[in-house]
């Protein structure tokens, strides 16, 4: 039975990590949630699952702790998500999490050897040094939950890294992408979270309309893999059927062929080397055609942008990250357009200085730094646009 410590219990890949644990209760028990506000969907967790340890805010131990007082709670404000992982040696830690927040807790897994199951995309986009320096002294594996590098991961099964040629992600192009570019002054956040082909949380939307999100998964790629940047690819497929492609020094190429059910990623993470039954059905043919093209950099500009501080290193991926994530909400919040989301981000670039090197306490402080800059610099941005 494999114990499983669930950091983002309630969003969109930590319940369908649980459906994944449910389906499979003979192989999988949830040891641990973590939570912040949503009571009422972490009271039905509870309801089904004997967890241990509970992690939210700690205005809502009280209701926790009244209604099941078996379980231990841990507050947010006391360095809950690093503590979670001090319990349960054997058990694995998914990572669903959004934003730079999921770093520490990574870390501290990996600091005691614990395999890490990622979702959190920020964990390597802002700590990817951080990371690669910690695997180098644990006996840690980080396991890929996105659906482009779980399935290079398949891809990869058997095979030699220094055999690759190339790795290649796909994207589907967001909710704008049959939209003119000037248009793009007029989108609507009810329009920007309509997602064509994944039903995802709202910033992670937000990121796949703007392409950062691919940005982001190439620096993730980068870092699992060991792969330079220039042989790190992404294409557009607006059919979202096949998540990556290797492509191998002697001329063989690898596709990767799936729904898009974000549920056989998860579960590929967590069976580890064996392969579980589960009900997908899918058939390609009743897709017909399937569509590749480069990504149009004058279309979609902060994918160019991105890269190119992907490329460069540094404190300024950082700067990016927190940019984008505060960027984000006040798009969400309606605050600014969407467009106003690139323009902040750039505005941050040519603000803050880079360095090549940072400590996990540095990079905390400059992410800091870079959300009260957003937070006062947007009523200017706005007043521009």
């Amino acid at each position: 039975m494999q114990r499983i410590q669930l950091l983002g219990s309630t969003g969109s890949i930590g319940s369908q990590a649980i459906d994944i644990i449910e389906e499979f209760p003979e192989a999988f028990a949830l040891h641990a949630i973590s939570a912040r506000h949503n009571v009422k969907k972490v009271l039905e967790i509870l309801s089904r699952h004997d967890c241990e340890i509970v992690v939210m805010a700690g205005e809502h131990q009280e209701t926790i702790e009244s209604a099941y007082p078996g379980v231990t709670f841990i507050a947010l404000e006391d360095e809950g998500l690093k503590s979670i992982v001090e319990y349960a040696p054997d058990a694995k830690v998914l990572n669903a999490l959004v934003g730079s927040v999921g770093l520490p807790p990574t870390l501290a897994a990996i600091e005691r050897g614990k395999d890490v199951l990622l979702a959190n995309k920020e964990t390597l986009v802002v700590g990817g040094p951080l990371i690669r320096k910690a695997l180098e002294h644990s006996s840690s594996t980080l396991i890929p939950i996105d659906s482009e590098h779980a399935a290079l991961r398949e891809c990869l099964k058997g095979s030699d890294i220094d055999d690759v040629e190339k790795l290649v992600i796909t994207a589907s192009g967001g909710s704008f992408r049959d939209v003119d570019k000037e248009k793009l002054k007029d989108a609507t956040v009810e329009d920007a979270l309509k997602h064509p082909n994944w039903d995802m949380g709202a910033k992670i939307t937000v990121d796949s309309a703007t392409m950062m999100n691919k940005v982001f998964e190439i620096i993730e790629a980068h870092y699992l893999f060991d792969m330079p940047y220039e042989r790190i690819e992404a294409l557009l497929h607006h059919q979202s059927v096949i998540h990556g492609m290797v492509h191998f020094k002697d001329g063989n190429v690898l596709a990767h062929v799936g729904p898009s059910d974000m549920r056989i990623p998860i579960l590929s993470a967590m069976q580890g080397d064996s392969r579980k039954r589960f009900p997908s059905l899918f058939d390609l043919a009743a897709y017909g055609t399937l569509s590749f093209e480069p990504i149009d950099k004058d279309r979609y500009s902060l994918y160019d942008l991105g890269t190119a501080v992907a490329r460069k290193g540094g404190l300024h991926v950082v700067t990016m990250n927190a940019a984008n994530e505060e960027a984000v909400q006040l798009f969400l919040n309606k605050k600014i357009s969407f467009l106003d989301i690139e323009a902040l981000i750039t505005r941050a670039l040519d603000h803050f200085p880079n360095t090549e090197t940072f400590t996990l306490d540095t990079l905390l402080a400059h992410e800091r730094e870079v959300r009260s800059y957003i937070k006062h610099e947007y009523q200017k941005v706005k007043t521009c646009s």
